[in-house]
């Protein structure tokens, strides 16, 4: 590695060990074995895996690494930074795993495991830990079914409609009565584009009242009565509107062509549907198991101390 992936690499020896402990989660947690816990004097650490090293009497495996350097490329994130190459893995085992062995063993024998912020660090982590690896173990049976996902596509079938697009015409006039008298032209069958030209009073009119594709919302909140109007499903393509007030004057508009608001295919939101919904049940359940577990336990908040 060169110098520059050197110090991040340094940083992220330290910033790892926060980072993965209080934000990564329970799972990886339980994967961090050289930091689970404090290993009392004279008893061999006891890992799972490949040993691809030793410090002393302190193995490191494979997994570790590789875990290791995920989240180390999670967290460079630029592609030219990441660890990628067998040298460069082997340059972060001798440069920061390697060192961090040898700096919780000098630790050790100084005694600062023993100090009561590391015990309370300690504790911290261990509740972390094996609450993270309970929680894994009571949801990981759960499993989703086809019924369930259709379900929650019906239920949830707006959020999968595709933005749509609708090219409109207007004519915009001064007063009711002008307005009148235009849309009972058009209802005759006069053409919208020449009497947007011949009558209307917006900028629009030198181009026939054409304001192109436009989507719900894209005009602001200056707007909302207009959107009302244009986007209601009652007006189709080819369509004219009724007499509408808005903040600019009377108006008259034609729906040209409609783009888009079809429904995403089931088949196409299958798999992310999946997913939301076993999330669902996974909070569902740990929500009613900690619920049974507070009846059953004496839980005293002290809010006053709470800044």
């Amino acid at each position: 590695m060169g110098i520059n992936k050197r110090l991040i690499s340094v940083l992220y020896g330290f910033l790892a060990i926060a980072l993965f402990l209080f934000l990564s989660g329970c799972e990886e947690l339980s994967k961090l074995k050289f930091v689970s816990k404090i290993m009392p004097k004279g008893k061999a650490f006891q890992v799972e895996g490949t040993i691809i090293a030793k410090v002393d009497d302190m193995p490191i495996t494979l997994e570790q690494l590789e875990q290791e350097i995920q989240g180390y490329n999670e967290l460079v994130g630029v592609p030219e930074a990441q660890i990628t190459t067998r040298e460069q893995r082997i340059a972060y085992l001798n440069e920061e795993l390697i060192r961090r062995y040898l700096f919780y063993k000098e630790a050790k024998q100084r005694g600062l495991d023993k100090q009561p912020k590391t015990q309370e660090l300690l504790r911290s982590l261990e509740i972390n830990v094996v609450a993270g690896q309970f929680m894994q173990e009571e949801v990981e049976n759960l499993l989703v079914t086809s019924s369930e996902i259709e379900g929650f596509y019906d239920l949830y079938r707006e959020q999968y409609r595709q933005t749509e697009d609708r090219e409109i015409r207007e004519i915009v006039l001064n007063s009711e009565a002008e307005a009148k008298e235009v849309l009972i032209e058009l209802l005759k069958g006069a053409d919208f584009a020449r009497l947007a030209q011949e009558r209307s009073q917006a900028k629009s009119a030198s181009s026939g009242g054409l304001l192109g594709s436009i989507k719900k919302g894209q005009r602001g909140p200056d707007f909302a009565r207009f959107d009302e109007v244009a986007f209601s499903p009652s007006l189709q393509a080819g369509q004219i509107s009724n007499i509408f007030k808005d903040k600019q004057g009377y108006y008259i508009i034609k729906v040209e062509q409609i783009k888009g608001g079809q429904s995403q295919p089931l088949s196409e939101v299958w798999d992310e549907i999946k997913t939301n919904v076993l999330f669902l049940k996974q909070q569902e359940k740990l929500q009613d198991l900690s619920s049974r577990l507070m009846e059953d336990a004496e839980i005293v908040i002290y809010k006053e101390k709470i800044k």
